[in-house]
């Protein structure tokens, strides 16, 4: 037995159950966490309209993975009042602000991969392991730890863990960074889990139905109706309450002039309750501000690519540095709906996370 002991991130879904398989296959001591980010009775209230994680079944689906494995321990912990100060309020004010969150981003930075180090420390435990698919290696070319994409580009998580801190990456494990999905599937049919088949969670746990305007306005959000502009500054239309809307957006727009022109969300006022909406070709941008920066490898100019939501790929840019925290991001072709308060992330070449920050136009 090795003495290596490694902390586990169990979500009760099919990759990291499979990872913590694999892991007890290489000998490690392996200790199975499970976080419970809100209160059980959330999911009885609120039926999942698609898979979510954290939900009562996956803390079952873990424990019942942690015994067929003879995991070395398992423990369940209440992250429930720190992930609403974090996580729950980001999200809350970022909405209020008139841009749009990311809290996956926050949850993987402070409580994943922050809050799981803190407790592996206290079991002795000389790694902290998820099923993520993505790659941590040493670069010879950087002289540092860095993260890069997983092999399978449809799985690949290296933007939603972009944000984490650069000193953890010593401390951090992804046994699924060279593997594929169906791979993951086949391991788990053959050695018997439960989870085998188990969709992917989808959407955020904390609104199990993905109703962000309902879950607003049950924490005292009030949306108010309010006007839409057009670029030149003519009223042309209502809308619903700005926290309703996303940059690129084209639905929920009441118009009263230029109903058959084809119109998205190019700017939201919060401070005056307005949108500005815009036609297509004015929503493309080359350039863009990001901030609060989590540098992995430190650069003042680089060639590269640039990621600037979860659903998009990379677009060739150059990215430079204008201060300790800012980045200036310039794209070789313009790129559509860029979004306040997302996170853009920042590639080499070869796959290789270079930055991360929230993009500020």
């Amino acid at each position: 037995m090795s003495n290596k002991r490694v902390l586990m991130l169990m979500s009760g879904g099919v990759d990291s159950s499979v990872a913590a398989y694999l892991l007890k296959e290489q000998n490690y001591q392996v200790i199975g966490l499970h976080f419970k980010t809100v209160n059980d009775v959330i999911f009885s209230l609120i039926p999942e309209k698609k898979k979510v994680c954290c939900s009562p079944s996956d803390t079952q689906d873990a424990l019942k993975i942690a015994n067929k494995l003879d995991l070395d321990d398992f423990q369940i912990v209440d992250i429930k009042k720190e992930f609403k100060e974090k996580i729950i309020n980001y999200f809350i004010n970022t909405y209020k602000e008139g841009k749009t969150p990311n809290p996956c981003m926050l949850c993987n930075k402070f409580f994943k991969f922050g809050k799981a180090l803190e407790i592996a420390h206290s079991y002795d435990a000389d790694l902290v392991s998820s099923g993520h698919y993505l790659i941590k290696e040493y670069s010879e070319k950087y002289t540092t730890y860095v993260i890069k994409k997983g092999v399978d580009q449809y799985k690949d998580q290296s933007y939603f863990l972009s944000y984490i801190d650069k000193n953890t990456l010593p401390y951090l494990y992804f046994p699924l960074g060279n593997m594929y999905k169906v791979q993951i599937r086949d391991i788990a049919k053959k050695i018997g889990l439960s989870v085998a088949n188990k969709p992917d969670s989808q959407e955020l746990c904390f609104i199990p139905d993905n109703d962000y305007r309902k879950f607003l306005k049950e924490y005292g959000v009030n949306s108010e109706e309010g006007k839409v502009y057009d670029l030149e500054g003519n009223e042309i239309g209502t809308h619903t309450g700005y926290m309703n809307y996303t940059i690129g957006q084209r639905t929920g727009i009441s118009y009263y002039k230029n109903a058959n022109v084809k119109l998205h969300v190019y700017k939201i006022v919060p401070q005056k309750n307005i949108i500005i909406v815009a036609p297509t070709e004015k929503m493309y941008s080359k350039e863009l501000i990001v901030r609060n920066v989590n540098f992995f490898v430190d650069f003042d100019k680089v060639e590269g690519f640039c990621r600037v939501r979860k659903k998009s790929e990379e677009k060739p840019a150059v990215v430079s540095k204008i201060s300790d925290n800012t980045l200036e991001v310039s794209f070789k072709e313009p790129i559509f709906a860029v979004t306040p308060g997302q996170f853009a992330t920042i590639y080499d070449e070869s796959g290789v996370v270079l930055a991360s920050g929230i993009i500020n136009v």
